[in-house]
């Protein structure tokens, strides 16, 4: 027999063993998990967090505060030994609300920010009552690595615009191509924003993501997509409201083809009022508001004749005139300073914005363009193309 150890090794010793996953890898599936827990603070999990999973930190913010500041200016074993107690209470809290109500069939996978003590807290204790454990070795920031190697990658796909005046419903053509079986990517849905200094989502608070869970986004619908078949995006600028197209993915838009739709005046006006409803209501001083910051581009007249059509209700005419006035100027700019290849676009004339007409040309432009083809030969891929994307 060899030499006996004066230590127990408990990593087997009652319940089913902590499997590594690794999310960077290609077969990875958040959906082959019944529940994913991101143990970490809940400002962290804000900023980004992996998609389907859930904020169940074994220390909120205030508490892994104090507990770092008692590490740095007391002590270690103090720090250590206060921060137990407040886990062990999370984790009862997390085990009563998360899984009471689970079955030992459930499987569950955590992490934290590099796989460290956090999240092998309740691994430990979900392994040690029954339930299938996963645990990220390298947490959140192995994960986030991965979506920033997928990223520089973006360029390997072709991509076609839908491009076209505000109004133009060019966010509805994207939900029809998709409804038909196509590839999809709708940058505006995914930053909660539509990409003007009106396209503030009341829906969302008027938030936005964090630039790194609109990476996330994109690397959650994109990762799965076919390299030998289009990517269909509307033609957007390089930043929509405070986020950024990753680099790469940006690069591969400038390149692509181009499909420009082309809708009447009125109907145009019509789909702008229809989306933006909120702006007659509740959200009329936040109109005021947003209006002042174009001054410097119209001028003080224009802006308070627009103003004055606010007051009046004059809602159709104020749309038009908006639109004539700044926004098919700005839009022509922002063609211009993409380099997209508006020249050689398909232009697309649409009577109306009518369920029926976008349904039918989508079905056309998948026809036209959604057609298999060896993904494009990069040459040139910047390694630092998704990192510039972040920020940092």
């Amino acid at each position: 027999a060899g030499e006996q150890s004066e230590f127990m090794d408990i990593s087997g010793a009652s319940g089913p063993r902590i499997r590594k996953v690794f999310p960077d890898e290609p077969g990875f599936d958040p959906a082959a998990w019944d529940v994913i827990c991101d143990v970490r603070s809940p400002s962290e999990y804000e900023e980004d967090h992996m998609p389907g999973s859930i904020s169940t930190p074994v220390l909120d913010d205030e508490q892994r505060a104090r507990v770092g500041t008692i590490y740095k200016k007391e002590s270690p074993f103090l720090a250590k030994k206060i921060g137990a107690s407040l886990v062990a209470k999370n984790l009862s809290k997390i085990l009563d609300e998360e899984f009471e109500h689970r079955d030992k069939n459930t499987k569950a996978l955590v992490y934290c920010w590099r796989g460290g003590e956090r999240s092998l807290s309740l691994a430990h204790t979900l392994s040690r009552v029954g339930f299938q454990v996963g645990l990220v070795p390298g947490g959140y920031k192995r994960y986030r690595a991965g979506v920033l190697a997928f990223l520089i990658t973006m360029r390997g796909f072709r991509y076609h615009l839908i491009a076209g005046k505000t109004g133009c419903a060019k966010g509805k053509m994207l939900e029809q191509l998709e409804a038909q079986g196509a590839q999809v990517i709708d940058l505006e849905g995914m930053a909660q924003h539509r990409g003007s200094v009106l396209g503030e989502d009341p829906g969302t608070a008027y938030k936005q993501p964090s630039q790194k869970l609109f990476d996330t986004r994109v690397w959650e619908k994109a990762r799965g997509f076919d390299r030998e078949r289009p990517i269909f995006v509307e033609g957007e600028s390089s930043m929509i409201g405070r986020v950024q197209v990753p680099k790469n993915m940006w690069a591969g838009m400038r390149v692509g083809s181009v499909t420009l739709l082309e809708v009447p005046m009125p109907s145009r006006v019509a789909w702008i009022r229809g989306g933006y409803k909120h702006f007659e209501t509740t959200d009329v001083p936040r109109l005021i508001q947003k209006l002042g910051v174009l001054t410097q581009k119209v001028g003080h007249a224009k802006v308070e004749e627009w103003g004055e059509m606010v007051a009046g209700e004059r809602w159709d005419e104020f749309v038009e005139d908006i639109l004539l006035n700044h926004y098919d100027t700005a839009y022509a700019q922002a063609a211009t300073r993409s380099g997209r290849d508006d020249e050689n676009a398909q232009h697309l004339m649409l009577p109306d914005t009518l369920d029926a007409t976008y349904t039918a040309a989508a079905a056309e432009l998948i026809r036209m363009y959604d057609v298999r083809k060896p993904p494009p030969v990069v040459m040139d891929v910047d390694a630092e193309g998704a990192e510039g994307a972040e920020g940092a």
